[in-house]
């Protein structure tokens, strides 16, 4: 049947106004994205115009992208291993903690990306910056790369926790319902997920990313191809840092496997339909897949195993030698954690010891210690009795578990183990075991604050477990901090702690004649990296 004209000319009108709708939603969007590249560039040029060292203030910027990097990542362990337990309870109703757990998760999503996306657009406009411009103005090239790459990385970054978010949660329609239901206690608004996928998915959002996506692989390219470059700007560790996590990013992983030059390729560099893309190749492979491919990437990109995992003679000498309360340092060179971590070891975790040893203290049966029995084992030297402060945590881990490392030192407070019969100084060796677990459940804090009580860092464990050391710490970014090394230099005049065993590149140092080279040489390490550092 035929319209009447007073309906063709409605239509036509509704056609017209949509049409303008359109047109003025994509002028505002563009009009937007023009003030702000101007703005963007105002303040890298204000910098510059005052001379402001722009060097230090892109470091200490990446210093603090660091941060948010660390806590992405845990955030992403936590979203497997959640999905991962209820995904083995499906035929089951969902928990009052389950669905706790799903809000405060989406909570804590949410403020994650909008602080990735502050960090991926503050310095992109940087990619306008010219040759010249940097010429004129004594900019150091690796400033602009340094800049541009944090941008990139924290995009790379958003695009992978939404990929896994989207991978996991929106694939399933029970858990798809529960996290689009608003909830005001966690002022979560309607439809959470649908509006991560459409931010997600904005062609403005893709397109500025591409952009600086083209420039990283194009300058990243003359960086490799120039003698000597490469090696130069590899030397700076927040250089090295920021491409090792773009490199390892599953996005620029997938991005790059795909075939050179394709169709396919072209499409994807869009990121119009990436994570759809990705979902079809590895999420066909299921859970296990998205757990390999992701959970990697939690780790930090472990490149290798250490030298001295399952390494059975260094595994028996250990065990027979430490005794409670010995500081456990080690370096991973391979794994990308240790590139931002100042100095030459990377970690810091304690002893315990074993039933036997606990009971000749006294305090195995300590109400707190007495909680963890079952983990410590008795005398089963495969048990979990060191404490350490990973991302996920403070945990309790076996030695068989903490010797994926290349380095390790062993110090033990002799301060305290050496005394006098009539001396207190064992009390303070009982309250050292006790605050050590103490700590076992709290938080990862990825501020490095020793002012912190309910949150705590690994070098952090020291510092709370032996209160009578006077410990050394640094300021960083308004805080005081406390890392490895400075733990490691209270051995240099064997009090309060000396140094027991020294494993370098996977190999048993020897003492020596006169008993202290395996000192003289965590020392030379010491200093070489701290001026690698600077």
């Amino acid at each position: 049947m035929a319209l009447s004209a007073a309906k063709r000319r409605v239509i036509g009108y509704g056609t017209a106004l949509l049409v303008i709708a359109a047109l003025l939603a994509v002028y505002v969007v563009v009009g937007a994205e023009q003030r702000r590249r101007k703005d963007c560039w105002q303040r890298i040029v204000a910098k510059v115009n005052r001379g402001a060292d722009l060097s230090t203030g892109v470091d200490f910027e990446i210093g603090k992208f660091q941060e948010l990097a660390e806590e992405s990542l845990v955030a992403r362990s936590i979203m497997l291993s959640l999905f991962k337990e209820l995904s083995e309870r499906k035929h089951q109703p969902l928990t009052g903690r389950d669905l706790e757990q799903l809000k405060s998760g989406t909570d804590g999503y949410l403020d994650l990306r909008d602080r990735l996306y502050k960090t991926a657009f503050s310095y992109e406009c940087a990619v306008e910056v010219t040759d010249e411009f940097v010429v004129n103005n004594l900019i150091d090239p690796i400033v602009r790369m340094k800049a541009v790459m944090m941008s990139l990385a924290a995009a790379l970054m958003l695009n992978d926790n939404y990929i896994l978010a989207i991978s996991l949660f929106e694939q399933d329609d029970r858990l798809r319902r529960v996290l689009n239901d608003p909830d005001s206690g966690f002022e979560i608004g309607p439809n959470s997920l649908r509006e991560i996928r459409r931010k997600a998915s904005s062609p403005v959002v893709r397109y500025r990313v591409r952009r600086v996506l083209k420039f990283y692989e194009k300058h990243r390219e003359k960086i490799r191809a120039a003698s000597g470059t490469e090696a130069a700007y590899l030397k700076d560790k927040n250089f090295a840092y920021l491409d090792a996590l773009i490199q390892g990013s599953p996005s620029f992983q997938f991005i790059r496997d795909i075939q050179t030059n394709s169709i396919i390729r072209r499409n994807v560099l869009m990121l119009g339909d990436l994570a759809e893309d990705f979902i079809e190749e590895i999420g066909r492979e299921g859970l296990d897949s998205l757990s390999k491919f992701f959970g990697n990437t939690v780790g930090m990109y472990e490149a290798r195993k250490g030298k001295l995992y399952h390494d059975e003679e260094a595994f028996s000498q250990l065990a027979a030698q430490l005794r409670p309360l010995d500081i456990l340092l080690e370096k991973t060179p391979f794994r990308l954690t240790d590139k931002f971590i100042p100095g030459h070891f990377g970690h810091v975790a304690i002893w315990l010891g074993s039933e036997s040893q606990l009971r000749e203290l006294g305090v195995w049966d300590d109400p707190v210690v007495s909680k963890f029995h079952g983990e410590l084992g008795g005398d089963d030297p495969h048990a979990k009795r060191i404490v350490e402060a990973l991302r996920s945590g403070v945990q309790l881990s076996s030695l068989d578990e903490f010797l994926n490392v290349d380095d390790l030192a062993v110090l033990r407070p002799t301060a305290l183990w050496e005394y006098p019969a009539e001396d207190k100084r064992p009390d303070q060796l009982r309250e050292a075991v006790t605050l050590a677990l103490r700590q076992v459940g709290k938080t990862y804090d990825f501020n490095f604050d020793v002012n912190t009580t309910d949150k705590i860092v690994c070098s952090e464990l020291a510092y709370v477990s032996f209160p009578t050391i006077r410990w050394a710490t640094d300021s960083q970014m308004g805080r005081d901090t406390i890392s490895p090394d400075r733990v490691a230099e209270k051995s240099f005049n064997d009090t309060p702690l000396r140094l027991i065993t020294f494993y370098h590149d996977g190999k048993l140092v020897p003492k020596g004649g006169n008993g202290r080279s395996d000192l003289a040489l965590m020392r030379r390490l010491m200093e070489k990296d701290v001026v690698s550092t600077k």
